[in-house]
Parts: C-alpha cells; structure tokens; sequence
C-alpha cells in the first residue's frame, strides 16, 4: 500500500500512504521496496514531501447545482456570505436552509428562491420586493429577518433561526384541538401580527398552521414563510392575472377565483386556522384539490359551537364570520378582530343559559311488605330534616307520561267547560222563551176585553140584587 492513494474511511478524503522510505524504518527495506514495486505509485513532486495529502474537490449535491462549492466537509455548498449546513424545508416556491453567517458566525435560517422560478423576471422582481417589504415590519408575532440579497441570479433572504415547533406539529401532537385559552391567545397574536402587516400594505397570502411557529418556552406565535406575500400597491400586480396562489383548505374564495385580493384574504384564512383549532377538522374539506374547491363556493361550515358545545357562542359568530364567502361580511381590518378576542377573554359576552335536559324522572313504587319474608327491594332511606334543610330546591320535572297525562286532562277539562256553558246557554234561551210566551198570551187575553163604548151603557144597567145573588155571578161575566 506504500505510496498508494486511497479514500480515508473515516472521512472519506484521498490521503496518500507514505512510501517505502518511510516505512523502512520498521523493518526490512528490501520487503518494503518490493512490495511498492507490484503497485502504482504517484511520484512525488519536486517541491512536495511524500507526506502531503492531495486535498479532493468538493461539489454541492446534484439537486443543489445552483450553490457554491463548499469549502468544508459539513457544508452543503455556499451562497453569497452564507455557509449552507443543511435543508430545513421545502416550499412550492423556494428552499429553506440552516446557514451560518460567514463574517458574524451567526445561525440563521436562509429563504432561497427555487432557480426555476428565478430564472422568470416577474417571481425574482416579486420576491425581492416583497422580501424586502417583509424586513421592513419590526413586529414580536413576525419572524425577523436580517438580510436581503442576490447571488448568481439567485434571491435569498435571511431570517432568524427559530426554535420551537410549527402549529402543525402541535396541532398534530395534541390530536388536532387545543384548549380555549391557548386558542384565543395564538388567534389574538396571529391578527396582531397581521395587522403589522397590513399595515405596511403586505398581503401574506398563506396564513395556515405550517407557517405560525410557537416559539420554544413562551409558545410565542411568529408568522413565518411571507414567499407568497404580496403588496397591495400599484405595482403588485407581478403574477399573472387568474393564477391560484396558495393553500386551498385555508385561501379565500376570492383568492381560489384567481380575482384580486386585499387584507381580508388573510382574516379568511385566520378564520380557518381557528376552526381547525377549535373543532379538529377544516371547515371546508375534500378528498382532493377539486372537491376542496368545490366546498369552498358551494358550502357553509358547521358553526364550531354545534360541533363544540362548550365553546362560547361568542367566539363561534367571529369564526363564522371571518368564513363569510362576501368578503366585506368579515370583519373590516386585524385590528377588529384582536379587540373581539379581547373581549371574548375578559368575559364581556354574556352567554345565553342552554335549555335544560330533559331528564326523563321514574316514579318511585312504594313495595309493600304482604308477608313477614325480607324483601329483595329495599325501601329508599328517608333523608333527614337538616339534610332537607341544607339540600337546594331542585324544580320538579315531569316524566314524558306523566307530561302526556297532564294534557290529556287539560283537553278533557276544555270539554267540560264548554259543555257546562253551553247547558248554561240552554237554559237562558229556554227562560227566554217562556218569558216571551206569556207576555204573548197576556197581548192576546187584552185584545178580547169589552169596548170602553159597550161597557159604560152596561154599566148603567142594574140586575135585582136578588137574581144576582142567585146567579153568583157578576154582570159583566
């Protein structure tokens, strides 16, 4: 092996074995020289030693062409002043990798643009410009981000290396849901942290759970991955009219028209963020890209406190009300949105007291005891005065059939009633009508009394006292 060059197995760079003059001094010389003599050797230069190692060139991987060759063994290639150690994520737009600063020795965490994508003038304008409108926000709730820059055609930008977990990862740890309070306050930073960017006339475009980092220790939200952000200026207008840019389970139906878009693009998809968090499932689902779509313009989502029946009614008209398809039925800016939050956390809604079960309630049986035998039933134990004393009244409910009973008697007890009154009009009427029969006979009896002109030459006429005394009977009669 004298002489022979070789790859080290432990680092894998061609080293070169020292030549039989060197290891002479272990043994026989002779040995040594023949075996160098069956194999190759490189003879060594004229101002080298046999000692030197021929350092091997290194190249970045194939499907990272686009970098530098690096310089180091644990690097992944170079681009501009950054050291490039590994691949952190992939996007539809660009690379993520953790790089170190070459001049601050400081780890950061460096957006590259794919050169597919680069190589296209409107998306390298688009990203610089945006990249730069993002460095431009100074917000706690949105990733910083250091630098801007360009390297053989390339765009990057570089941000701060956070540590922590996305929601995603959260959301995927803890079964899909999180507690009330942990979502009230992520929803509150998310809408601060668009605010500051709306602010600075920046759309992000892409709100979802894979780009909310919760920071290591403090949970706090940072709104990562503004690839897709765009401006709302004169100027934005770099993508080509009708193209769909985005997630379709969380992008607004106006965004999933390829029609323009503004700050309530993003409200839309922190509404989506919301639902998920509260109920473990996306407010508008499918099998694939289509039939999210199609979810999207045709369907309404379940409200969340139907699913969630301990969530306050109040949080649940603010996630619908973001998922309105009309845009302007959202709320009108982030700002709105963190203050009705803000008065969801200090209680300020009253929540409407929900209708009581209906808890069907057995009638107790009293069992009576026929022979002197114990009975297999025994008796309920009678609670005692101070025990009744302290227990809270409780409102009586009614069983099912006893609830039937009650208005079986009420219809029976209606019958009753009427049949009472209209016996009592019966009667009237009859009265009524002997009343009227009498007055009618005594008409009639007076209309055959004798003439006034008959009964005064009578009345002159005098019988014997005799005769009508026999008769019995007066003269008129």
């Amino acid at each position: 092996m004298a002489g022979k060059c070789k790859p080290c197995p432990g680092c894998s760079r061609v080293v070169k074995t020292p030549s039989a003059g060197h290891s002479s001094a272990t043994g026989s010389g002779k040995r040594s020289a023949s075996r160098t003599a069956k194999h190759q050797t490189i003879p060594p230069s004229d101002n080298t030693s046999d000692t030197d190692i021929p350092v091997l060139k290194l190249e970045p991987p194939a499907d990272l062409a686009f970098l530098a060759p690096p310089q180091e063994l644990d690097e992944l290639g170079r681009l501009g002043p950054y050291l490039i150690r590994k691949v952190l994520g992939t996007g539809a737009m660009g690379i993520v990798f953790e790089a170190e600063d070459a001049q601050l020795k400081r780890l950061v965490a460096l957006k590259v643009m794919k050169p597919s994508l680069a190589a296209q003038a409107d998306f390298h304008r688009r990203f610089l410009r945006e990249a730069r409108l993002a460095a431009a926000i100074d917000h706690e709730h949105i990733v910083t981000i250091y630098q801007v820059g360009e390297d053989h055609g390339i765009p990057y930008l570089a941000m701060k290396l956070l540590q922590g977990e996305s929601l995603e990862a959260r959301l995927s740890r803890t079964g899909g849901r999180a507690p009330l309070e942990e979502i009230l306050r992520i929803g509150r930073e998310i809408a601060e942290g668009l605010e500051a960017a709306h602010a600075k006339g920046l759309v992000h475009r892409d709100i979802k759970p894979a780009n909310i980092w919760l920071e290591e220790n403090r949970d706090r939200v940072r709104i990562v991955d503004f690839g897709l952000a765009r401006g709302t200026g004169d100027d934005a207008h770099f993508t080509q009219a009708g193209a769909v840019i985005g997630t379709p389970s969380y992008m607004a139906p106006e965004q999933a028209n390829g029609k323009e878009v503004d700050e309530r693009c993003d409200l839309f998809s922190l509404g989506s963020v919301l639902y998920r968090m509260s109920t473990g499932r996306l407010p508008f689902d499918g099998k694939d890209t289509l039939e999210v779509l199609a979810a999207l313009a045709t369907k309404t989502p379940i409200p969340p406190k139907k699913l969630v029946p301990a969530l306050p009614s109040a949080f649940s008209d603010l996630v619908m009300s973001l998922l309105s398809k009309d845009r302007n039925e959202r709320p009108s800016s982030a700002r709105e949105v963190v203050e009705i939050i803000e008065s969801i956390e200090r209680g300020d809604f009253e929540e409407p007291e929900p209708d009581p079960p209906q808890v069907e309630i057995v009638e107790e049986l009293e069992v009576v005891e026929e022979s002197p035998k114990k009975s297999s039933v025994s008796a309920p134990r009678r609670a005692s005065d101070s025990e009744v004393a302290k227990a809270p009244a409780r409102p009586k409910r009614c069983p099912p059939a006893s609830r039937k009973r009650k208005q079986r008697e009420k219809e029976t007890n209606w019958g009753l009633i009427v049949l009472v009154t209209s016996l009592v009009l019966l009667g009237v009427a009859a009265v009524v009508l002997l009343l009227a029969y009498f007055h009618h006979r005594r008409e009639r009896t007076a209309a055959w009394e004798v003439p006034a002109a008959i009964r005064q030459p009578l009345s002159a006429f005098r019988f014997p006292p005799a005769r009508a005394a026999e008769s019995g009977k007066s003269v008129l009669t």
